[in-house]
């Protein structure tokens, strides 16, 4: 089962039109490559800090900071540095909603990523519970943040909670008219019941009208989501057969609808099962405290082929089959053809791979380890520029 969360979770980022948002630690889909030096970003905190400068500015050095020690892969630290910050600027919820919660949004994010899943999800209640408070029920930061606890309930394999979750969302953002957040709503929904179908075919037909609510809209602000539906089910369709719908798919589009943007089709799941496992249900606590991880570069060609797949960073406990799985994952995949100049080599990518095992309590034990089966956690580290 832990692999059919995984494959979920790859499906809503594959099927999800880009919103247009800012990348930085506390958004759930992308972090920058380019960032300054964590002993820079510290001194800057510190010096922010012994002046007395507002919350607002401490808590931008904050986020700065932490967003630099986790490009350095200093996960512990990162983490560490949202906590303490988080302690300082709490009391600043009601004055600084945006603020605060984008702190603690992103502390819950370092939570998931040093394997502390239960408290990623309390801390995303948290978050929500900010933003309710300071812009209402019915404000799209609120809605968006519901559905990202949605997401962790997937991650949980609490797949009925989600379901609930994403439907009242979409309910919500419905009477409110909010079109592009009842897009995302609904296509969490298909993107559920589409990958169930793909391991059941008992979930087929609640698959097909997931993707029927979307494919019948007819307003101009959920067109993305339409697009994303229409081939939603040939995508997650077994194997070869989704690769090869893939390919069909955007071998019709007309070369006037060619993307300015990296759209990803499809793309193979990493099967961690193929990742050698302890025989053991724990690992001791002694072992891979941290995650390991790495950093992928590669390019996608005009015609959506991906190519220069390369390993360009990584922790020093980085190893195993799991390393080869990604870049296998990654030159499988399909996306949108794009609008290249003709002597382009592609337009460039950078995605960081988190191997992580979450803290567990050891059987009959109040003892925690690491758990011996892993899940892999994907971040886009590009900075996006024109392509040409």
């Amino acid at each position: 089962m832990p692999m059919l969360a995984i494959a979920l979770l790859q499906s809503v980022a594959i099927a999800a039109p880009s919103p247009e948002a800012t990348p930085d630690l506390t958004d759930d889909r992308t972090i920058v490559v380019i960032a300054p030096r964590a002993s820079t970003t510290e001194r800057a905190l510190a010096d922010c800090i012994a002046r007395g400068c507002s919350p607002k500015d401490e808590i931008a050095a904050s986020l700065a900071h932490a967003e630099s020690q986790f490009l350095a892969g200093d996960y512990v630290a990162s983490r560490r540095t949202l906590s303490k910050a988080r302690s300082r600027n709490a009391r600043y919820a009601k004055t600084l909603p945006v603020e605060v919660s984008n702190l603690v949004r992103a502390s819950g994010r370092l939570a998931s990523l040093n394997g502390r899943p239960d408290t990623a999800r309390i801390t995303s209640i948290d978050t929500l519970d900010i933003l309710r408070d300071g812009f209402g029920a019915k404000d799209e930061r609120v809605l968006m943040q519901r559905l990202l606890i949605g997401d962790a309930m997937v991650k949980a394999l609490r797949f009925d909670a989600a379901r609930e979750i994403f439907n009242r969302v979409a309910k919500d953002a419905a009477e409110t008219g909010q079109k592009v957040v009842e897009g995302h709503a609904l296509l969490r929904i298909a993107v559920v019941y589409g990958v169930l179908a793909s391991v059941d075919r008992g979930y087929a037909q609640r698959a097909r009208s997931a993707i029927t609510r979307i494919t019948r809209t007819d307003d101009p602000a959920l067109a993305p989501f339409r697009e994303a539906a229409a081939t939603l089910q040939q995508r997650l369709a077994p194997g070869p057969k989704a690769l090869a719908a893939a390919k069909a798919g955007v071998a019709t589009l007309p070369k006037g609808t060619r993307s300015t943007v990296a759209t990803l089709v499809y793309a193979p799941p990493v099967d961690l099962h193929g990742a050698p496992q302890s025989q053991s249900t724990t690992v001791a606590l002694t072992g891979d405290a941290e995650p390991q991880w790495i950093d992928v570069a590669f390019r996608i060609t005009a015609e959506g082929t991906v190519r220069d797949v390369d390993v360009v960073r990584q922790s020093t406990n980085a190893r195993g089959r799991w390393l080869e799985l990604v870049e296998q994952s990654i030159a499988g995949r399909v996306y949108r053809p794009l609008a290249l100049a003709a002597d382009s080599r592609g337009l460039a990518r950078v995605e960081r791979y988190s191997l992580i095992n979450d803290m567990t309590f050891a059987k009959g034990s109040r003892m925690q380890v690491r758990s011996s089966r892993p899940r892999l956690e994907v971040i886009d580290l590009t900075l996006d520029v024109p392509p040409g």
